[in-house]
Protein backbone atom coordinates (compact mmCIF):
# COMPACT_ATOMS: atom_id res chain seq x y z
CA UNK A 1 0.00 0.00 0.00
CA UNK A 2 2.66 2.46 0.81
CA UNK A 3 4.55 2.08 -2.50
CA UNK A 4 1.16 2.41 -4.56
CA UNK A 5 0.52 5.94 -2.81
CA UNK A 6 3.72 7.04 -4.00
CA UNK A 7 3.22 5.86 -7.46
CA UNK A 8 -0.26 7.14 -7.08
CA UNK A 9 1.16 10.16 -6.19
CA UNK A 10 2.85 10.86 -9.33
CA UNK A 11 0.29 9.49 -11.75
CA UNK A 12 -1.71 11.87 -10.10
CA UNK A 13 0.48 14.94 -10.19
CA UNK A 14 0.97 14.07 -14.13
CA UNK A 15 -2.86 14.34 -15.14
CA UNK A 16 -3.07 17.44 -12.34
CA UNK A 17 -0.39 19.96 -14.07
CA UNK A 18 -2.35 20.16 -17.36
CA UNK A 19 -6.22 19.47 -15.75
CA UNK A 20 -6.20 23.08 -14.23
CA UNK A 21 -5.59 25.01 -17.65
CA UNK A 22 -8.55 22.47 -19.14
CA UNK A 23 -10.84 22.85 -16.29
CA UNK A 24 -10.46 26.84 -16.51
CA UNK A 25 -11.39 26.55 -20.10
CA UNK A 26 -14.09 24.65 -19.47
CA UNK A 27 -15.65 26.85 -16.82
CA UNK A 28 -14.37 29.92 -19.00
CA UNK A 29 -16.18 28.55 -22.57
CA UNK A 30 -19.35 27.91 -20.39
CA UNK A 31 -19.65 31.67 -18.81
CA UNK A 32 -18.96 33.12 -22.01
CA UNK A 33 -21.11 30.47 -23.82
CA UNK A 34 -23.80 31.23 -22.06
CA UNK A 35 -23.93 35.06 -22.44
CA UNK A 36 -23.52 34.78 -26.14
CA UNK A 37 -26.22 32.46 -25.97
CA UNK A 38 -28.54 35.26 -24.29
CA UNK A 39 -27.26 37.78 -26.40
CA UNK A 40 -28.41 35.96 -29.53
CA UNK A 41 -31.42 35.27 -27.98
CA UNK A 42 -33.09 38.50 -27.62
CA UNK A 43 -30.88 39.90 -30.85
CA UNK A 44 -33.91 41.30 -33.54
CA UNK A 45 -32.06 40.40 -36.56
CA UNK A 46 -34.72 42.36 -38.85
CA UNK A 47 -33.44 45.23 -37.72
CA UNK A 48 -29.46 44.87 -38.04
CA UNK A 49 -27.27 46.62 -39.58
CA UNK A 50 -24.26 44.81 -41.82
CA UNK A 51 -21.70 45.18 -38.79
CA UNK A 52 -24.65 43.88 -36.44
CA UNK A 53 -24.90 40.75 -38.48
CA UNK A 54 -21.46 40.26 -38.68
CA UNK A 55 -21.40 40.02 -34.93
CA UNK A 56 -24.46 38.11 -35.00
CA UNK A 57 -22.85 35.37 -37.04
CA UNK A 58 -19.60 35.38 -35.16
CA UNK A 59 -21.70 34.74 -32.36
CA UNK A 60 -23.00 31.94 -33.51
CA UNK A 61 -20.03 30.44 -34.47
CA UNK A 62 -18.41 30.53 -30.77
CA UNK A 63 -21.57 28.91 -29.88
CA UNK A 64 -21.32 26.46 -31.93
CA UNK A 65 -17.65 25.87 -31.18
CA UNK A 66 -18.58 26.01 -27.81
CA UNK A 67 -20.83 23.37 -27.67
CA UNK A 68 -18.50 21.00 -29.37
CA UNK A 69 -15.12 21.92 -27.17
CA UNK A 70 -17.02 21.40 -23.50
CA UNK A 71 -17.95 17.56 -24.62
CA UNK A 72 -14.95 16.82 -26.22
CA UNK A 73 -13.20 18.06 -23.29
CA UNK A 74 -14.26 15.18 -21.27
CA UNK A 75 -11.76 13.03 -23.19
CA UNK A 76 -8.54 14.99 -22.34
CA UNK A 77 -7.84 13.90 -19.35
CA UNK A 78 -8.41 10.14 -20.51
CA UNK A 79 -6.15 10.42 -23.09
CA UNK A 80 -3.62 12.39 -20.76
CA UNK A 81 -3.41 8.89 -18.73
CA UNK A 82 -3.40 6.80 -21.47
CA UNK A 83 0.00 8.77 -22.88
CA UNK A 84 1.36 8.03 -19.02
CA UNK A 85 0.21 4.46 -19.28
CA UNK A 86 1.78 3.80 -22.86
CA UNK A 87 5.13 6.14 -22.32
CA UNK A 88 5.87 4.02 -19.18
CA UNK A 89 5.10 1.23 -19.82
CA UNK A 90 6.03 0.34 -23.86
CA UNK A 91 8.48 3.16 -24.45
CA UNK A 92 12.00 3.82 -23.41
CA UNK A 93 10.51 5.03 -20.15
CA UNK A 94 9.80 1.58 -19.28
CA UNK A 95 13.26 0.16 -18.74
CA UNK A 96 13.11 2.69 -15.97
CA UNK A 97 9.59 1.69 -14.67
CA UNK A 98 10.35 -1.66 -14.64
CA UNK A 99 13.33 -1.21 -12.93
CA UNK A 100 11.31 0.49 -9.66
CA UNK A 101 10.93 -1.88 -6.40
CA UNK A 102 7.18 -1.72 -7.28
CA UNK A 103 5.26 -5.09 -8.47
CA UNK A 104 3.71 -4.37 -12.19
CA UNK A 105 0.49 -5.48 -10.39
CA UNK A 106 0.66 -2.16 -8.62
CA UNK A 107 1.99 -0.18 -11.35
CA UNK A 108 -0.72 -1.07 -12.99
CA UNK A 109 -3.16 -0.38 -10.21
CA UNK A 110 -1.74 3.25 -9.76
CA UNK A 111 -2.65 3.49 -13.76
CA UNK A 112 -6.01 1.95 -13.59
CA UNK A 113 -7.26 4.12 -10.72
CA UNK A 114 -5.54 7.05 -11.84
CA UNK A 115 -7.67 7.26 -14.77
CA UNK A 116 -11.04 6.34 -12.89
CA UNK A 117 -10.69 8.73 -10.52
CA UNK A 118 -9.91 11.92 -13.37
CA UNK A 119 -12.19 10.16 -15.30
CA UNK A 120 -15.36 10.62 -12.10
CA UNK A 121 -13.25 14.25 -11.45
CA UNK A 122 -13.94 15.58 -14.88
CA UNK A 123 -17.58 14.42 -15.08
CA UNK A 124 -18.00 16.41 -11.78
CA UNK A 125 -16.50 19.67 -13.78
CA UNK A 126 -18.92 18.54 -16.79
CA UNK A 127 -22.14 19.07 -14.21
CA UNK A 128 -20.75 22.54 -12.99
CA UNK A 129 -20.74 23.21 -16.87
CA UNK A 130 -24.05 22.88 -17.16
CA UNK A 131 -24.91 24.27 -14.21
CA UNK A 132 -23.28 27.64 -15.56
CA UNK A 133 -25.17 27.04 -18.68
CA UNK A 134 -28.60 26.57 -16.93
CA UNK A 135 -27.96 29.31 -15.25
CA UNK A 136 -26.61 32.06 -17.49
CA UNK A 137 -27.79 31.14 -20.88
CA UNK A 138 -31.81 31.74 -19.99
CA UNK A 139 -33.32 34.87 -20.56
CA UNK A 140 -34.65 36.13 -17.82
CA UNK A 141 -38.44 36.68 -17.82
CA UNK A 142 -38.82 38.73 -14.60
CA UNK A 143 -35.94 41.49 -14.88
CA UNK A 144 -33.64 39.34 -12.83
CA UNK A 145 -30.17 38.77 -13.57
CA UNK A 146 -30.40 34.92 -13.98
CA UNK A 147 -33.05 32.29 -14.39
CA UNK A 148 -33.82 30.11 -11.73
CA UNK A 149 -36.72 28.25 -13.74
CA UNK A 150 -34.54 25.27 -14.22
CA UNK A 151 -33.02 25.09 -10.76
CA UNK A 152 -36.92 24.87 -9.36
CA UNK A 153 -37.86 22.91 -12.49
CA UNK A 154 -35.45 20.39 -10.96
CA UNK A 155 -35.98 20.91 -7.61
CA UNK A 156 -39.77 20.38 -8.05
CA UNK A 157 -38.67 16.75 -9.79
CA UNK A 158 -36.80 15.20 -7.19
CA UNK A 159 -39.45 16.67 -4.64
CA UNK A 160 -41.35 14.23 -6.71
CA UNK A 161 -39.61 11.63 -6.56
CA UNK A 162 -38.41 11.66 -2.86
CA UNK A 163 -42.42 11.65 -2.20
CA UNK A 164 -42.71 8.73 -3.93
CA UNK A 165 -40.45 6.31 -3.00
CA UNK A 166 -38.59 8.32 -0.18
CA UNK A 167 -35.24 7.12 0.57
CA UNK A 168 -34.89 4.70 -1.95
CA UNK A 169 -34.22 7.67 -4.04
CA UNK A 170 -30.94 8.07 -2.43
CA UNK A 171 -30.45 4.70 -2.87
CA UNK A 172 -30.66 4.72 -6.67
CA UNK A 173 -28.51 7.93 -6.96
CA UNK A 174 -25.74 6.42 -5.09
CA UNK A 175 -26.24 3.08 -7.00
CA UNK A 176 -25.97 5.42 -10.47
CA UNK A 177 -23.13 6.84 -9.18
CA UNK A 178 -21.55 3.26 -9.02
CA UNK A 179 -22.79 2.38 -12.14
CA UNK A 180 -20.84 5.49 -13.69
CA UNK A 181 -17.73 4.45 -11.97
CA UNK A 182 -17.90 1.10 -13.04
CA UNK A 183 -18.62 2.23 -16.53
CA UNK A 184 -15.32 4.53 -16.08
CA UNK A 185 -13.49 1.13 -14.66
CA UNK A 186 -15.14 -0.62 -18.20
CA UNK A 187 -13.65 1.90 -20.03
CA UNK A 188 -9.86 2.09 -18.85
CA UNK A 189 -9.40 -1.61 -18.49
CA UNK A 190 -10.80 -1.96 -22.11
CA UNK A 191 -8.31 0.41 -23.69
CA UNK A 192 -5.59 -0.42 -21.21
CA UNK A 193 -6.20 -3.85 -22.64
CA UNK A 194 -5.72 -2.87 -26.28
CA UNK A 195 -3.10 -0.92 -25.28
CA UNK A 196 -1.45 -3.67 -23.72
CA UNK A 197 -1.79 -6.14 -26.65
CA UNK A 198 -1.14 -3.44 -29.53
CA UNK A 199 2.65 -2.90 -27.44
CA UNK A 200 3.33 -6.41 -27.12
CA UNK A 201 2.63 -8.12 -30.36
CA UNK A 202 3.42 -5.31 -32.97
CA UNK A 203 7.39 -4.51 -33.12
CA UNK A 204 6.58 -1.52 -35.21
CA UNK A 205 3.40 0.94 -35.26
CA UNK A 206 2.04 -0.21 -31.62
CA UNK A 207 -0.20 2.43 -31.65
CA UNK A 208 -1.88 1.55 -35.03
CA UNK A 209 -2.41 -2.01 -33.50
CA UNK A 210 -4.16 -0.73 -30.41
CA UNK A 211 -6.52 1.00 -32.46
CA UNK A 212 -7.08 -2.27 -34.12
CA UNK A 213 -7.13 -3.90 -31.21
CA UNK A 214 -9.60 -1.81 -29.60
CA UNK A 215 -11.72 -1.78 -33.06
CA UNK A 216 -11.82 -5.91 -32.63
CA UNK A 217 -12.54 -5.94 -29.12
CA UNK A 218 -14.76 -3.10 -28.62
CA UNK A 219 -16.88 -4.47 -31.16
CA UNK A 220 -16.90 -7.92 -30.05
CA UNK A 221 -17.83 -6.45 -26.44
CA UNK A 222 -20.69 -4.47 -27.56
CA UNK A 223 -22.44 -7.36 -29.65
CA UNK A 224 -21.89 -9.58 -26.56
CA UNK A 225 -23.14 -6.92 -23.97
CA UNK A 226 -25.98 -5.91 -26.53
CA UNK A 227 -26.79 -9.55 -26.51
CA UNK A 228 -27.06 -9.97 -22.56
CA UNK A 229 -28.84 -6.84 -22.35
CA UNK A 230 -31.55 -7.95 -24.92
CA UNK A 231 -31.78 -11.44 -23.17
CA UNK A 232 -31.83 -9.66 -19.82
CA UNK A 233 -34.77 -7.08 -20.84
CA UNK A 234 -36.62 -10.45 -22.77
CA UNK A 235 -36.41 -12.80 -19.55
CA UNK A 236 -35.77 -10.64 -16.55
CA UNK A 237 -37.02 -6.74 -17.17
CA UNK A 238 -40.12 -7.81 -18.67
CA UNK A 239 -41.17 -10.81 -16.84
CA UNK A 240 -40.55 -8.59 -13.67
CA UNK A 241 -42.21 -5.66 -14.74
CA UNK A 242 -45.00 -7.45 -15.29
CA UNK A 243 -45.28 -9.49 -12.25
CA UNK A 244 -44.93 -6.06 -10.25
CA UNK A 245 -48.03 -4.11 -12.56
CA UNK A 246 -49.91 -7.09 -12.17
CA UNK A 247 -49.73 -8.51 -8.53
CA UNK A 248 -50.55 -6.17 -5.41
CA UNK A 249 -47.58 -5.06 -4.04
CA UNK A 250 -46.35 -2.43 -2.15
CA UNK A 251 -44.34 0.45 -3.11
CA UNK A 252 -41.61 -0.34 -0.97
CA UNK A 253 -41.35 -4.11 -2.34
CA UNK A 254 -41.54 -2.31 -6.27
CA UNK A 255 -38.53 -0.42 -5.31
CA UNK A 256 -36.61 -3.20 -3.51
CA UNK A 257 -36.75 -5.34 -7.00
CA UNK A 258 -35.75 -2.24 -9.08
CA UNK A 259 -32.81 -1.81 -6.69
CA UNK A 260 -31.82 -5.14 -7.04
CA UNK A 261 -32.34 -4.84 -11.09
CA UNK A 262 -29.62 -2.11 -10.77
CA UNK A 263 -27.21 -4.09 -8.55
CA UNK A 264 -27.21 -7.56 -10.80
CA UNK A 265 -26.34 -4.45 -13.78
CA UNK A 266 -23.69 -3.23 -11.52
CA UNK A 267 -22.65 -6.46 -10.69
CA UNK A 268 -22.09 -7.40 -14.20
CA UNK A 269 -20.49 -4.67 -15.18
CA UNK A 270 -18.16 -4.49 -13.01
CA UNK A 271 -17.12 -8.57 -13.86
CA UNK A 272 -16.54 -7.16 -17.59
CA UNK A 273 -14.32 -4.44 -16.21
CA UNK A 274 -12.44 -6.79 -14.11
CA UNK A 275 -11.93 -9.38 -16.65
CA UNK A 276 -10.42 -6.74 -18.80
CA UNK A 277 -8.41 -5.59 -16.27
CA UNK A 278 -6.63 -9.32 -15.29
CA UNK A 279 -6.50 -9.67 -19.10
CA UNK A 280 -4.61 -6.62 -19.02
CA UNK A 281 -2.11 -7.40 -16.10
CA UNK A 282 -1.67 -10.66 -17.35
CA UNK A 283 -0.03 -9.26 -20.73
CA UNK A 284 2.35 -7.09 -18.24
CA UNK A 285 3.41 -9.81 -16.33
CA UNK A 286 4.51 -11.94 -18.83
CA UNK A 287 6.02 -9.23 -20.59
CA UNK A 288 9.32 -9.55 -20.14
CA UNK A 289 11.64 -7.13 -22.25
CA UNK A 290 10.83 -4.39 -24.28
CA UNK A 291 11.84 -5.38 -27.66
Amino acid sequence: MKMFKKVFKYDFAYVKRFWWIITASVLGISFFGSLVYRFLAVFDTTRASAQEMFLYVSGEIFLVACFIAVPVSFIAPQILCYVRFYKNFFTDEGYLTFTLPVSRRTLFLSKVVNTVLWTVIHAALMLAAVAIVITIAPVPDRGDLLDLHVWEAIGRFFSHCWEGVGGWLIVYIFEGILLAVAAAWFTCSLISTCVTIGAVVAKKHKILAAFGVYYGINMASSFLMQLAAGLGVVFVVVPVTDLLVMGDFSVNTICLVISLMLLILLLMEAAVACLFHFLALGKLERKLNLS
